[in-house]
C-alpha cells in the first residue's frame, strides 16, 4: 500500500507533512490496518528520493498522534486505525455542520470572507472557554483509549499523556484525569494552583481490590503485564493500598498474546504459590492461556458510568468558572 505514496519537491507543504498526510489518510481509509508494518525509514527515503531524517520526522509525528508505534526489530507498526477512522468521522460530521451553516450565511448575503471571519472568531471563543483536559496513564494504548472515550462523552478534546514521556513544566492543563493506581504520582507531577487532578474508573478499581483482598496474606497475587515496568507500577500502587503479597510475573514471553502453544512448564513454574493473577484487559490471549490453572482477573480498564458523570460535572463547573 505504501508503494502508492508520493511527494512533491516543489510544493509549499513540507515533505514530511506530505508523508504524514498521506499515511494518515491510508490508515483512516483502512488501506493500512492495525498490525501492518511501515517500511523502514531508510527504505522509504530511498524509494522517494528524499533524506532519511525527513521520513524519521514523519514517523515521529505519526507516533505522537498515536497512529503508529515502534516495535523493536519490527520497526514502525500501525496501531491507531480505529482511532483515526473515528477522528475522520468526526471531521466529516463537522464539515457537514459547517457546510449547512455556511450555505445559510451565504443566503443571508454574507461574503465568504465575512463567513470565514465569523467562524474563526467563534472557534477561538469556543477554544478559550473549553478547559484543557489531559488523561495520564503509564501505557500509551490505555492513555489513548481513555482520552478517546472521554472525548466522546464530553464533547471536548482530551490530550493523552504517558508517564515519563512528557515535561511536567510544559504540560499545565486545567484538569488532569488518571486512574487510582497513578493518582499520587500524577498529583506530585502536575498539581498546581490552577490544575485539578482527579481519579476515575472507581468502580472497576474497587472491584479489583475486593477480589485481591480475598487472597490470604500468606498466598501471592501475581501481576502479569506486557512489561515489567507496568507490572511494577501496579505492584507499587497496591502496596500504597496495603496490599503487599504481590509478585511481578512478567517474563521474556509475558507480552506474547498466545494460547495453547505457550511454554506450559515455564508458566507452571512462574505460577507456583500464586492464588490469583491480575492481567490487563488488552491481553485477552494471556487470560485464555492462564485460565484453568489459576484464578485470573482483568484489571478494570473500562470507563464506567459513574466516572463519566463525575468528569462531566467537573468540566461543566470549569466552563462556568471561565465565563
Amino acid at each position: 500500500m505504501v508503494a502508492n505514496l508520493s511527494v512533491s519537491q516543489h510544493s509549499d507543504v513540507p515533505i514530511y507533512r506530505q508523508i504524514v498526510t498521506q499515511l494518515t489518510f491510508m490508515i483512516e481509509m483502512g488501506q493500512l490496518r492495525d498490525g501492518e508494518r511501515l517500511p523502514g525509514s531508510r527504505l522509504l527515503a530511498d524509494n522517494l528520493g528524499i533524506n532519511r531524517n525527513t521520513v524519521a520526522h514523519a514517523y515521529a509525528d505519526l507516533r505522537d498522534q498515536g497512529l503508529v508505534e515502534a516495535r523493536g526489530r519490527n520497526g514502525m507498526v500501525v496501531v491507531g486505525g480505529e482511532r483515526a477512522r473515528s477522528a475522520s468521522r468526526i471531521r466529516d460530521r463537522a464539515r457537514e455542520i459547517l457546510q449547512a451553516a455556511a450555505r445559510e450565511c451565504a443566503e443571508l448575503g454574507l461574503a465568504p470572507s465575512d463567513v470565514r471571519e465569523l467562524v474563526l472568531d467563534l472557534a477561538a471563543r469556543a477554544a478559550d472557554s473549553a478547559p484543557r483536559v489531559s488523561f495520564v496513564e503509564c501505557n500509551a494504548d490505555r492513555a489513548h483509549y481513555f482520552a478517546d472515550e472521554l472525548e466522546k462523552h464530553l464533547d471536548i478534546g482530551v490530550k493523552p499523556l504517558v508517564l515519563g514521556d512528557f515535561d511536567p513544566a510544559v504540560e499545565r492543563p486545567d484538569l488532569v484525569l488518571t486512574t487510582f493506581f497513578h493518582l499520587a504520582e500524577v498529583r506530585g507531577l502536575l498539581r498546581g494552583p490552577s490544575t485539578d487532578v482527579i481519579a476515575i474508573v472507581v468502580a472497576p478499581h474497587v472491584q479489583t481490590l475486593l477480589q485481591i483482598a480475598q487472597v490470604p496474606k500468606n498466598r501471592t497475587v501475581g501481576l502479569w503485564y506486557s512489561t515489567e515496568d507496568q507490572a511494577a507500577s501496579i505492584r507499587d500502587s497496591l502496596a500504597q493500598a496495603g496490599v503487599t503479597n504481590t509478585r511481578v510475573l512478567t517474563g521474556a514471553d509475558a507480552g506474547a498474546d498466545t494460547g495453547a502453544d505457550a511454554d506450559t512448564d515455564a508458566d507452571d513454574e512462574r505460577l507456583d504459590g500464586v492464588d490469583l493473577v491480575v492481567v490487563p484487559s488488552e491481553m485477552p490471549g494471556l487470560r485464555r492461556r492462564l485460565e484453568g490453572r489459576v484464578r485470573v482477573i482483568e484489571f478494570g480498564n473500562v470507563l464506567d458510568a459513574a466516572s463519566i458523570r463525575m468528569v462531566r460535572e467537573v468540566v461543566r463547573d470549569l466552563q462556568v468558572a471561565r465565563r
